[in-house]
Parts: C-alpha cells; sequence; structure tokens
C-alpha cells in the first residue's frame, strides 16, 4: 500500500487552509461587538440647553446632575423620577450640601415652574452650590 500523492513525489504540495487565523479574526470580532453593543442601550437625554456667551466650566470631584426635558420629565443621576422625590434621592446619596456641585440641565423648552421647584427642592436639603447647564454657541474663529 502506498499512501504517498503522486504530485508530493513530483515536488508539487496540496493546498492546504489555515483555519488559525480565521477563527482568531472571527473571535476578535465578537468579542468587539459584545463590548460594543452594551454601549448601544445607554439611555440618553436629548436636551436644548440656552446658550450662554461667557460661561466657566465647573470641575469639581463631587457632582450630581438633574435633567429636564421638555416635557417636564425630571431625571436625577440619568434615572427618571418625580420632582417630589429629588429631596429624598439626595438623601440617599449622602451628599453634603456644601461640598457637592448639583449641575441642572433643562431644556429652553422646560417650564420654568419645573425647574424652579427642583431649585427649591435642593434649597430645603442645603444644597447651595447649583449650576446651570447652558452651551456655549460655535464660533467661526477658532476654524
Amino acid at each position: 500500500m502506498n499512501f504517498s500523492n503522486k504530485n508530493l513525489a513530483k515536488g508539487r504540495f496540496a493546498p492546504v487552509v489555515n483555519m488559525t487565523p480565521l477563527v482568531d479574526v472571527v473571535l476578535q470580532l465578537v468579542i468587539f461587538f459584545m463590548v460594543t453593543a452594551q454601549f448601544a442601550v445607554l439611555p440618553g437625554l436629548k436636551l436644548l440647553l440656552p446658550e450662554t456667551v461667557s460661561g466657566s466650566l465647573v470641575q469639581t470631584a463631587e457632582r450630581l446632575e438633574i435633567d429636564i426635558t421638555s416635557e417636564n420629565d425630571v431625571f436625577f443621576e440619568g434615572q427618571p423620577t418625580t420632582i417630589a422625590r429629588i429631596g429624598d434621592l439626595l438623601d440617599q446619596t449622602g451628599a453634603d450640601g456644601r461640598e457637592v456641585v448639583v449641575l441642572i440641565s433643562a431644556d429652553r423648552e422646560a417650564d420654568y415652574s419645573s425647574v424652579f421647584q427642583v431649585i427649591e427642592a435642593l434649597r430645603l436639603k442645603n444644597f447651595n452650590r447649583v449650576v446651570m447647564g447652558a452651551t456655549l454657541p460655535v464660533s467661526s474663529e477658532g476654524l
């Protein structure tokens, strides 16, 4: 019994498909899509903030965020809530009102009364470092 190939005896090689690089690439693609799929489900709020000409950036280690949409829906740290529950949520964080900056980002179409009620809830819990969110206008000077 001769198991040798006639082409191999003449110096020719049989074609071989190496599957290892293909498996490596497919595995990397699967890992990539698994990781990026986690970011696609993060909720976001579309807010049209009012513009300001002069603004300063607030940089602090401790900051709480409250968002108010144009439909007057309130979000505390990205989670939906009501204005009545803002005080309880502030208590649950255990934050000190003198140390923590609270950023209120209210849509320009939001009712003034909703924004005022949120500020009042913060004042009742002794949070006196409140910053209103705004956007800077796009300037053509830097182009």
